[in-house]
């Protein structure tokens, strides 16, 4: 029987609970069951390109000299592309560490920008952190471990137990979790606590610029004070999510309201004034958005035929129920932003339509959505320009099928 240890992956997500995890194997491995060289461990970090500054500069000053002193294995990788036959890079795979990246090939922003998008979430799964940093870490676990078991150290906090039961269901002969905090009965006080006494800093949370969640998690105060100190990054995010908004009225960062909102309730000057440069700068374009509502499953329909419907009946969709949309985007004009604001105002006197303009996103809308569904919307609308055409197959003869008939007579 081989006394080779089975390999330890620890997850490094730079914040405060997987910082403290590696603070506790580096000062007493035979204490957490590991062996007094750390041999079999390997530190992990999924980069998305959009970390804050703060966070990368701590984890530099006070984690790598440690690792590189007992010459921890630390792998940085990212993103190729973003399709993921794009497969994955990394970016560095060393004893002695001395930086962090700050970015791979494909950045969380470059997903975002061209779709028009902010980051998305559904059934309390984090797409985007599961496309740019759990399916990135999978793919090296596999390559690096193949059929080999080895034990993947997550830092979730003792009151996270719902996530990691749900964690735990992607458990696999050869994937073991462990979630070292929970075992130790360590929420965020203790953890916090913890790498204050160790190195005489409060440890920022870890997350994206434009996460949704630290408004979600109550920490607005947190993040608007980082804000302020990079109003730039701020002001990136303002651009990302002001294009979202242009493109989608009800895709603001947050669901409860806007970053924008925050930002000036709060009079982050610096960064309104860097976002205003931006917009000013910039090529800006005339889009073209169209939108097709779909009716949503009647009551009758989820009671009969439970989760899914995959052949539909008469009474298996409800008229006053939205249901799933398609959406195309084109551009039909560029120019700096005065040019294209004229060429909506151009348009909309050529269609003899109105001109709105709202929070300072102006559209003229030619195809006004009913209150029953299906139904369509369209319209024009200025923003900077960036975002790609696009369009699903079968989007247009579907538009002119939701325009040319009423909601109920295609239901029937």
């Amino acid at each position: 029987m081989s006394d080779t240890p089975i390999p330890v992956l620890v997850s490094w997500g730079l914040g405060a609970d997987s910082t403290a995890i590696l603070t506790q194997f580096l000062d007493d491995p035979a204490g957490h069951g590991l062996t007094p060289d750390l041999s079999e461990c390997t530190v992990i970090v999924a980069l998305t390109g959009e970390e804050w500054p703060d966070t990368m500069d701590l984890a530099e000053r006070h984690i790598l000299p440690l690792l590189a002193r007992r010459r921890v294995r630390l792998v940085q990788v990212a993103r190729g592309g973003p399709s993921d036959t794009d497969g994955i890079v990394v970016l560095s795979d060393t004893r002695t560490p001395d930086r962090l990246h700050r970015r791979g090939p494909w950045a969380l922003t470059d997903e975002l920008g061209p779709t028009g998008t902010v980051p998305q979430f559904a059934a309390k799964r984090r797409l985007c952190s599961i496309k740019f940093k759990g399916w990135v870490m999978d793919q090296w676990a596999a390559a690096e471990y193949g059929a080999q078991a080895y034990r993947h150290v997550i830092g979730y906090e003792a009151n996270e137990a719902g996530r990691a039961e749900r964690d735990y269901t992607y458990a696999s002969p050869t994937r073991r979790p462990w979630y070292p905090l929970i075992d130790w009965d360590w929420a965020r006080p203790r953890i916090l606590d913890h790498l204050l006494e160790r190195f005489g800093v409060v440890w920022p949370k870890s997350y994206c610029t434009m996460c949704p969640y630290p408004v979600a998690r109550a920490s607005l105060n947190a993040h608007l004070a980082r804000c302020r100190t990079f109003p730039e990054l701020a002001a990136a995010v303002l651009r990302l999510e002001s294009n979202a908004v242009a493109l989608n009225p009800r895709s603001t960062l947050y669901r409860d309201g806007s970053l924008m909102g925050h930002i000036r309730a709060d009079g982050n000057t610096a960064a309104l004034d860097a976002y205003e440069r931006d917009q000013a700068a910039t090529d800006w374009a005339a889009y073209e958005v169209r939108r097709v509502f779909f009716a949503g499953r009647s009551d009758h329909c989820r009671t009969v035929h439970g989760t899914s419907c995959r052949r539909p009946g008469p009474w298996c969709r409800d008229p006053f129920r939205k249901g799933p949309a398609w959406r195309s985007v084109r551009t039909v004009h560029r120019g700096d932003r005065d040019a294209v604001l004229a060429h909506l105002e151009a348009e909309a006197a050529e269609m003899d339509a109105p001109t709105i303009s709202v929070n300072g996103i102006t559209r003229v809308p030619f195809h006004e959505r009913g209150e029953t569904y299906p139904g369509a919307e369209g319209y024009l609308v200025a923003a900077p320009a960036g975002v790609v055409d696009k369009a699903r197959d079968g989007f247009d003869a579907m538009w002119d099928k939701v325009t040319s008939f009423g909601a109920l007579d295609l239901i029937a």
